[in-house]
């Protein structure tokens, strides 16, 4: 209801689903990022995709996948360590 109520425009409804699974959000983004301040950039962006790609979400679907579907990849991303510098060709 809350997911139909969102994707007709009701902000109110969305702030809703934010406050249920922003909890569980933050923790999976903690655990992946291990800093508080990334892991709250990666829980607000995405909150924002989610908002941004409610239209196409399936309401068969969890809110929770929509949320997370780029959380995990973005994450991954921001931890991952730089790949080395070289310096000169090898040889």
């Amino acid at each position: 209801m809350l997911v139909r109520a969102a994707k007709g425009g009701d902000d109110g409804a969305f702030g809703e689903l934010v406050r249920r699974y922003d909890r569980n959000v933050f923790r999976i983004a903690q655990h992946i990022t291990q800093n508080r301040e990334d892991a709250e950039d990666v829980v607000q962006d995405a909150f924002l995709k989610a908002y941004t790609n409610l239209q196409q979400f399936q309401e068969q679907s969890k809110f929770l996948h929509l949320a997370g579907s780029d959380r995990r990849q973005r994450s991954a991303d921001e931890v991952a360590p730089a790949p080395p510098r070289t310096h000169g060709v090898a040889g």
